[in-house]
């Protein structure tokens, strides 16, 4: 991943040999280096420096100002800039305090890797981009409305044609914001958009774990603020995994290394850590540290068991590991079945043939796992009633294409829904309900969606004129 300007960065440490090794490290990368040996240095500079600094790197801990102080106030000078902190394993306290005072967008651990680094530098660099770029088109836009409001009437007409995708774009944009203000829930919805447009399958998946984390709930009696919160804590609870090496988010946890397991196992609990920062966030956070817990004891980060676990995140688990065998293993017979000889002894894999279909080999698969963790790794009841889940979805009948204007409530998508331009807007298997199916409509009115998609109907659901297939 390229940048498309030469960056300027920061680089904060007591210690001499470690502002060295990251000069050296950075230098072929083409960016400019600044060094500081304190804090105070390090905020003189970014005061008188002339080029705009991009990125920061601070050490914690430095006699007279800490990290975390440091990335505090250097946050007032330049708030676009990127903050990493370096810190060791012992300084949860200053990574929270750096999170909460100085809004660090990582924290790196020593010794680091230099290609881990280099990687995160660059993906930082590229999200700092975008930024800038963002705000540029959004003064532009903000410019060109007031050049607009000052033309002519006779001109009106040419200036709407030649702006009418500008003045398109300002109507979705307000839309956006306005509904950002209106619900919390949607601005979850975003936080997991922008987690797919970084990890496309890391968003998917997790869009798929909370659709139907929420459905397997409903049958809980639970009020509906806590199906929100285990709705909203299903599209985020991998959101530790964001700058992880793709060797590990593609890889089976019994396969990693030590190494690889350590780093793996941290992610609930880096994800905790940013989401305590915002206080309607607090609850959901607690599921997503939890997520990883197994019922026997035996997960982690608390190795807590059975109903010491939160509902939702005994609900999460299985739902989280089905929807990664559905989501990622492989359609191609033979790797498929490889896969299977990994995960189950013979007894299972020998039911399986080069034959079969591979969808619903990966669904045998995945219910497999489920009704197999049942009391050790996963809640016996939670298995239950997803499985229940999954099958009443599969049992569903008959299968339409229809216009996507008229959806109604009640049908299933049996294909994932997408806006034109490629962005998932709801997941296959999805029940519709009425506030889903006014959603779409005005938003098909609009031309943003395709025009058929092909559903599933219960007995009472009406289609309207479809194709059947």
């Amino acid at each position: 991943m390229t940048t498309k300007t030469k960056h300027t960065l920061l680089l904060v440490d007591d210690e001499p040999s470690i502002t060295k090794a990251l000069k050296r490290l950075f230098r072929k990368e083409g960016y400019r280096i600044l060094t500081a040996d304190s804090g105070y240095t390090g905020l003189e500079i970014l005061q008188n420096s002339d080029l705009p600094v991009s990125l920061i790197i601070s050490d914690q801990r430095m006699p007279g100002m800490n990290g975390a102080e440091f990335l505090e106030k250097a946050r007032t000078i330049c708030p676009d800039a990127v903050r990493f902190l370096l810190t060791g394993y012992s300084d949860m306290d200053a990574v929270i305090a750096a999170v909460n005072k100085g809004e660090i967008h990582r924290y790196l651990t020593k010794p680091w890797n230099d290609e881990d680094l280099l990687l995160q530098v660059r993906q930082a660099l590229r999200q700092y981009e975008l930024v800038a770029e963002n705000r540029r088109l959004t003064e532009l836009t903000a410019r060109q409305n007031r050049e607009l409001a000052e033309l002519n009437k006779n001109l009106e007409k040419k200036v709407a044609e030649r702006t009418k995708q500008i003045i398109l774009q300002n109507k979705v944009l307000e839309k956006v914001n306005r509904k950002l203000e209106k619900s919390f829930m949607d601005s979850i919805r975003l936080l997991a958009t922008l987690v797919e447009t970084l990890k496309p399958q890391l968003g998917r998946t997790m869009r798929h774990v909370s659709q139907l984390a929420r459905s397997v709930a409903e049958d809980f009696d639970l009020e509906k603020a806590e199906l929100d919160k285990i709705e909203m804590a299903g599209m985020i609870h991998d959101i530790g995994l964001l700058g992880f090496p793709e060797s590990i988010l593609t890889k089976d946890v019994d396969r990693m290394s030590e190494e690889e397991f350590r780093l793996f196992s941290q992610h609930p609990v880096i994800a905790s850590i940013c989401l305590e920062g915002v206080e309607k966030l607090s609850e959901i956070g607690e599921i997503v540290l939890f997520h990883h817990e197994c019922f026997d004891g035996s997960g982690f980060p608390n190795g807590l068991r059975g109903e010491q676990i939160p509902l939702g995140a005994r609900i999460i688990l299985p739902v989280s590991d089905y929807c990664r065998i559905v989501d990622t293993w492989p359609r191609e017979i033979n790797k498929l079945i490889s896969r299977i000889r990994r995960h189950f002894d013979s007894s299972v894999w020998k039911s399986f043939t080069l034959d079969d279909d591979p969808e619903q080999v990966v669904e045998d698969a995945a219910q497999q796992m489920l009704l197999r963790g049942a009391n050790r790794r996963y809640d016996l009841e939670v298995v239950n009633t997803l499985i229940k889940k999954i099958r009443a979805a599969k049992q569903v009948s008959p299968t339409c294409i229809i216009e996507t204007a008229r959806l109604a409530p009640g049908m299933v998508l049996m294909e994932d829904l997408r806006l034109t331009d490629g962005r998932l807007l709801l997941t296959r298997t999805t029940r519709l309900k009425s506030s889903a199916v006014e959603a779409i409509a005005k938003i098909a009115a609009r031309g943003l969606l395709p025009g058929k998609i092909k559903v599933a109907i219960d007995d009472s659901g009406q289609t309207g004129q479809g194709e059947v297939n």
